[in-house]
């Protein structure tokens, strides 16, 4: 069986964003401690407002970098599970009829999309991804749905 993992590049990791938010608290609130001093108290709410603005910002990034498509091609099936820390939508096609299509965008600017499916059924994949990394994608499911490459593991769409 070969498998192939897409995923965010995910360059800000929960470390470095923990780091950067502590930094920038310490920023805020030390300049909105040294006004609040002076007597511009009402500074200290609205650095608290902007630090959870930021927090939050933070958060909502950073929750879509766990995401994961998984396709699995065995000697008769392909399955595609997506979702984040665990599989939340599943698709199963028969390996004979599953077919790879990477089609243009609607505009000359628009990414193309990556579509595998069989019998009308079927998945857009790697919207993660540049428009070079799903053709290197399609290209590689297509030689595995040949028949060529079984029992390997490749991850794309991470550094390194």
């Amino acid at each position: 069986m070969s498998r192939l993992v897409i995923r965010p590049n995910a360059s800000l990791s929960v470390e470095h964003a923990c780091v950067f938010f502590a930094g920038m608290c310490m920023v805020s609130f030390g300049i909105a401690g040294i006004l609040a001093w002076q007597g511009f108290w009402m500074v200290l709410p609205f650095a608290g407002l902007e630090m959870a603005a930021l927090a939050a910002g933070l958060w909502w990034g950073m929750r879509d970098n766990a995401y994961r498509e998984v396709i699995s091609v065995a000697d008769d099936m392909v399955r595609v599970e997506a979702g984040r820390h665990q599989p939340e939508r599943r698709w199963e096609f028969q390996r004979a009829w599953t077919q790879v299509r990477l089609e243009p965008g609607p505009y000359v600017t628009s990414p193309s999309r990556l579509w595998l499916g069989s019998h009308g059924q079927g998945c857009v994949l790697g919207q993660c991804l540049t428009d070079e990394e799903r053709a290197a994608v399609a290209s590689r499911l297509r030689r595995w749905l040949r028949g060529a490459a079984m029992g390997r593991q490749v991850t794309i769409g991470e550094d390194g």
